[in-house]
């Protein structure tokens, strides 16, 4: 991966600018055309969402040597995560477990953000000039301005389910918003200076350019909240994927590994293995459509649950055990010395 001016590979460039186009143009099609969200969520859900989930459990279940060190996350952390949700819709129905989600999924894809950012800051040997710190207050800068803006036009519907998120006053989403621009500009401007030095490690700035333009469209551009959601999913979760992907065929560069057979055959390098390894992840994941509802259907006659449907409760509880697995497996610390990108 080049990340210094003038260079970059063609994996960033897909990984970039290919997946912000993405995830604009399946938003903008819902914008203009509301009556085509639900087609557009359908092939995110299908081609995005659970895979997405599932490029997690590469990493988790796939290797005897994860699943040895992993053990608490894999056997541990579910049950607790399912009684937790299970909690929080009988306390607050589910307006309580849509809030638990929307801001669950806004700290988890504003995190990976982060961690990206952080990588390509490593590649680029670690940006000495640049302040590490006001680049974190930077990043979540953006994101905490469009989270404030939502609250405070009050949404009452997220996903054709009712919703609620706390008020906010407009001065304050205001102030926000200078602050927000402040600090963006002064990016800016530091980016304009390494430029004159010869010094702007262009990947890291083009990641954060995307960034900025994602959450500034998904949440404060786009009126509509769902269409905004669908905008900052989309490239989160793709992103998520083609992360796994790369570090996958990385991991496994030295060939097949007898702990892990089929995903370090499926993540060689060429066409065939790339497409197969695709085709593999979305196998894995489709059949979770047709069985979390009939889950849930047994699920709801066990608990006697008439506030929350169970596929609910399913669905979100693979989601937040996702959220929990990430923060701990993409730790520095838990990674093997593998590059997470193409050359």
């Amino acid at each position: 991966m080049h990340l210094v001016l003038p260079k970059v590979s063609h994996f960033d460039i897909g990984f970039i600018f290919g997946i912000t186009m993405l995830a604009c143009t399946m938003a903008s099609v819902t914008v203009v055309w509301p009556l085509l969200f639900i087609p557009m969520l359908t092939v995110h859900s299908w081609l995005f969402g659970y895979e997405h989930l599932w490029s997690t459990y590469t990493r988790l279940l796939f290797h005897t040597e994860d699943r040895n060190r992993y053990k608490a996350l894999i056997w541990i952390v579910p049950p607790i995560v399912f009684f937790v949700l299970l909690t929080i819709g009988k306390t607050w129905g589910l307006k309580g477990i849509y809030l638990t989600y929307f801001i669950g999924q806004f700290f988890h894809t504003v995190r990976q953000s982060w961690g990206i950012t952080q990588a390509y800051r490593r590649q680029a040997g670690g940006m000495s000039w640049d302040s590490e710190r006001l680049s974190e207050w930077t990043i979540w800068s953006i994101p905490i301005w469009g989270f404030l803006h939502r609250s405070a036009q009050r949404p009452n519907e997220f996903l054709f389910q009712e919703f609620w998120l706390p008020p906010v006053p407009w001065f304050v989403v205001h102030l926000v918003g200078i602050i927000t621009i402040t600090l963006w500009l002064y990016w800016a401007y530091t980016r304009l200076i390494a430029f004159r030095r010869n010094e702007l490690a262009l990947g890291h700035t083009l990641f954060m350019i995307s960034h900025l333009i994602v959450f500034y469209l998904g949440y404060i551009w786009i009126e509509e909240l769902c269409s905004g959601w669908l905008l900052v999913n989309v490239w989160h979760n793709v992103q998520y994927i083609a992360y796994v992907w790369i570090y996958n065929q990385k991991r496994f560069v030295i060939g097949i590994d007898t702990n892990a057979k089929v995903l370090s055959w499926l993540s060689q390098r060429g066409l065939g293995h790339t497409i197969l390894y695709f085709i593999f992840t979305i196998a894995l994941a489709l059949p979770m459509y047709y069985l979390l509802p009939e889950i849930g259907f047994t699920l709801d006659g066990f608990f006697q649950n008439q506030l929350v449907p169970m596929a609910v409760v399913l669905v979100m509880s693979f989601t937040f055990h996702h959220y929990i697995v990430d923060g701990v497996i993409w730790k520095r610390r838990h990674l093997q010395t593998i590059s997470h990108y193409a050359q």
